[in-house]
């Protein structure tokens, strides 16, 4: 396995992550870390948000047709807005250890879970 390197425009990428609550797109990411590092390019930003998703460092997951991040890889789960698109953190381990313990699949150990709840948010609710 290849050697992940450390690099600067990984590290403001993956700082940003873990600073925001929002799940941002890496369009989001990128208008954010570009303040920062003004010579970076959105082609960079995607391969290391998708580098760092698939080394398992952040979670990458698709609402609608945009994939969002989430610096914060324990578990937890996701509430996404049908009205609105925003998405909420929702930290219930008993509901994701439940499901690993339960799905049964022949020839397959599930290791992770990941669990998208569709609803309307509080301010969408009351409109």
């Amino acid at each position: 396995m290849a050697e992940t390197r450390n690099t600067n425009q990984k590290m403001k990428i993956l700082g940003y992550l873990k600073s925001v609550k929002t799940h941002p797109t890496a369009e989001t990411v990128y208008k954010a870390v570009k303040k920062e590092l003004p010579a970076i390019s959105l082609g960079t930003v995607y391969r290391n948000l998708n580098k760092m998703a698939e080394d398992r460092e952040i979670l990458r997951f698709k609402v609608g047709n945009e994939f969002h991040f989430d610096g914060d890889t324990c578990c937890h789960q996701h509430c996404e807005c049908i009205t609105c698109g925003k998405i909420i953190d929702c930290f219930q381990k008993e509901l994701s250890e439940y499901t690993l313990k339960k799905i049964d699949v022949k020839g397959f150990k599930p290791e992770c879970v990941n669990i998208l709840f569709k609803g309307r948010c509080e301010q969408c609710s009351k409109r």
